[in-house]
């Protein structure tokens, strides 16, 4: 078929810029230094975004000059509403992964057809992990055919999101992993590693076309928080939220998701209404309280008496770690008496509020 051709080609085109683009993605991961800037509130960007979309732009339109381009670190040139295929990009997808120097970030790579994605590319290229997919052709992990979960039930199913918030929302016990990429979340969903993932916030095009596409041909559902197919190429080039999982587990997922997308429906102003399912640092616990995991007593020799930057970590003393602030205060007073005379010698109480799981990638407590 024509058609199929024409899209195995296409794929085979952002499998070699993903790899060409994750190559200098992992390498600026891997520098000590790494320029970062805010572009916008909360939208921190790094040269390296710059230097892959830039790769990306090179390779891709070089290669396919009649196609459209929209990506995440390019202004929009409208270019995708006058082209029948357009390339839809995240140069790095989980921005603040790359910056924290946490291994899940992606690059995404798509093309759509008639407001549609007919291919998608997805590369973490620290794990070397390559999902793939284009229409009629099945879904793939590094070559391998994929497919999503068997999971029917949302309790105790592998979720990927926010625990707090999930939990605030009164959602049975998951086993909650957050995961920044919302491109790399979906794959992990369609290669059946994960369960589900639930984003409750407008997602732009650039983070869910690929994944849409690997969904759809490994077999899993993809929409908007009320279970409506997703539409690419608007004049907005934004999804109202995501859910993807197994066909069974999809329909419990938006069904418990309706009453909250209700009020955004029925709302005179569903711009404001729609953040009563955002998360807010409330969500830490019921009684809207500062919760104290941890009280740890440490010391050690300062740079100068009246800034906390010592001299030497690897000098650090640690005393102990404590469930009480009383027992902390004790240790630390006990400990504090040794510094009389060295100024320069002191003794401080962490309050510990958030443990992190490193293999979760995100926080407990």
């Amino acid at each position: 078929m024509p058609e199929l051709s024409s899209y195995k080609k296409d794929y085979d085109l952002l499998v070699q810029a993903a790899r060409a683009a994750g190559d200098i993605a992992k390498t600026a991961f891997l520098q000590s230094d790494m320029k970062v800037w805010d572009k916008a509130k909360n939208h921190p960007v790094t040269e390296a975004d710059l230097a892959v979309n830039n790769c990306l732009h090179d390779l891709l339109m070089t290669a396919r000059p009649d196609y459209g381009w929209l990506s995440e670190e390019t202004k929009d040139d409208r270019s995708r509403h006058e082209r029948t295929r357009s390339f839809v990009i995240d140069p790095i997808d989980g921005t603040r992964a790359f910056i924290d120097r946490s291994p899940n970030f992606t690059v995404s790579l798509a093309v759509i057809e008639n407001d549609i994605p007919i291919v998608g590319v997805i590369y973490n290229p620290l794990k070397d992990e390559l999902f793939g997919a284009y229409k009629g052709g099945g879904a793939v992990l590094n070559d391998k055919p994929i497919s999503p979960s068997p999971c029917r039930e949302i309790a105790a199913c592998k979720m990927i999101g926010y625990p707090r918030k999930f939990r605030r929302l009164g959602w049975p016990p998951m086993d909650v992993s957050v995961v920044n990429s919302m491109a790399y979340r979906v794959a992990l969903v369609a290669a059946g590693l994960r369960d589900g993932t639930v984003s409750f916030t407008p997602k732009s095009d650039w983070d869910v076309a690929a994944g849409a596409i690997i969904a759809v041909e490994a077999g899993a559902r993809i929409t908007t928080l009320d279970g409506a197919e997703l539409c690419f190429n608007q004049a907005l080039p934004s999804q109202m939220g995501i859910v993807c999982s197994g066909p069974e587990l999809h329909q419990k997922l938006t069904a418990r998701l309706r009453p909250l997308v209700d009020v955004v429906k029925k709302s005179d102003n569903p711009s404001r209404d729609f953040s009563h399912m955002g998360t807010f640092m409330s969500d830490r616990d019921e009684n809207n309280e500062t919760e104290q995991l941890l009280h740890i007593v440490i010391g050690g020799e300062l740079v100068d008496p009246l800034k906390t930057e010592f001299k030497d970590l690897d000098a650090v003393e640690y005393v102990g770690a404590y469930s009480c602030y009383s027992d902390a205060r004790d240790a630390w007073k006990a400990a504090a008496q040794r510094t009389v005379d060295n100024a320069h010698m002191r003794y401080f109480v962490l309050h510990a509020h958030k443990l992190i799981d490193p293999d979760k990638d995100g926080f407990i407590g």
